[in-house]
């Protein structure tokens, strides 16, 4: 009996979910419901995370100031008007961790473009400026960083394009087990993804146990014929609490943003991986988040199955599209 009734219910759940328009609402219902709850809304918050957020966006937008062709003299006072009170407000209750202390960097080197272009550096403005940031100044923590084309170009060991090129999803893993240290590495390297203003929201979690990556890859589904061959699994998520009420959008794009760069440098450290989606109902989710212990307030981008690489193995051709079909110049 009890067979016959978790069929009935799956049923039920396939059609809600996948051949009604109830599923979509559901789903929508359960994001804005995520989002309204983590998200802040101009430059109030609800937690630590989203104070963290705005101060970030808001030191970042010095730091694009700065590093313009010609900034302006003196730009963006009212926005820093506006860091400075926030700034203070975050110190007082947390002490001046690595994020006050790349504002107060930023700040350094925003006096120090304006002291070099002959601005007079006085007035309540630039003192309020210059009591905050005080004679704190550490390296490479806020600010801009100067480039040098010959040194960057010592970096580039494989023409990025054939690199690119050579990358595929792979289904067909080694036994060999992949290194975490490995996959930390990885890790590392992608986390120099582009995001919104900086905040920089996204989180790998990396799952190293077969019981429990099984448990995942169940989930998901889309895993079929090779499920046992993968050996560890990543799920990417962001982080709510990093966004306004206004950027629903920018979750996905950030943590696509952070992926893409994963899979590349799961690449350039000689680890196969596969792209698995996480499209699916709400109730899928929160089954991933309580099997992964993934905190709520986290969205899921999409999990990546990965594996050390055999001498031999084949992969999908995967066309792609011809670029006329991809791009429009206006």
């Amino acid at each position: 009996m009890s067979e016959i009734i978790t069929k009935l219910k799956l049923k039920i759940h396939a059609l809600i979910f996948w051949q009604t328009s109830l599923g979509d609402i559901a789903n929508n219902i359960y994001g804005l419901k995520l989002f309204y709850k983590y998200s802040f809304k101009n430059n109030s918050f609800k937690s630590k995370e989203s104070e963290i957020a705005f101060l970030t966006k808001q030191y970042h937008i010095v730091e694009k100031g700065l590093a313009l062709p010609n900034p302006r003299l003196g730009f963006g006072k009212q926005k820093i008007i506006l860091l400075l009170d926030k700034s203070k407000k975050y110190e007082e209750k947390y002490g001046e961790d690595k994020l006050i202390i790349s504002i107060k960097n930023c700040l350094s080197e925003y006096i120090e473009f304006n002291k070099k272009n002959n601005i007079k550096i006085e007035g309540s403005y630039f003192d309020s400026i210059l009591s905050f940031i005080g004679l704190s100044k550490q390296q490479e923590l806020g600010g801009t960083l100067s480039i040098n084309k010959n040194e960057l170009k010592k970096n580039m060991s494989l023409p990025f394009e054939s690199f690119v090129k050579s990358r595929f999803s792979i289904r067909d893993f080694s036994s060999e087990d992949v290194d975490v240290e490995t996959i930390k590495r990885a890790v590392n390297i992608a986390k120099h993804a582009p995001s919104v203003c900086n905040r920089q929201s996204w989180k790998a979690h990396v799952y190293t146990k077969e019981e429990q990556i099984l448990s995942l890859l169940k989930i998901q589904g889309g895993n079929n014929g090779f499920t046992k061959s993968i050996n560890k699994l990543i799920i990417v998520t962001t982080n709510i609490k990093a966004f306004t009420t206004l950027e629903n959008n920018q979750i996905f794009i950030d943590g696509g943003l952070f992926s893409m760069n994963l899979v590349l440098a799961l690449h350039s450290q000689g680890i196969g991986a596969c792209c698995l989606n996480t499209c699916f109902p709400f109730t899928s989710e929160k089954n991933v988040k309580s099997v992964g212990n993934i905190d709520a307030n986290e969205r899921l981008i999409m999990m990546i199955g990965i594996g050390n690489i055999k001498d031999n193995y084949k992969v999908a051709i995967s066309k792609k599209k011809d670029l006329n079909e991809i791009i429009k110049i206006n």
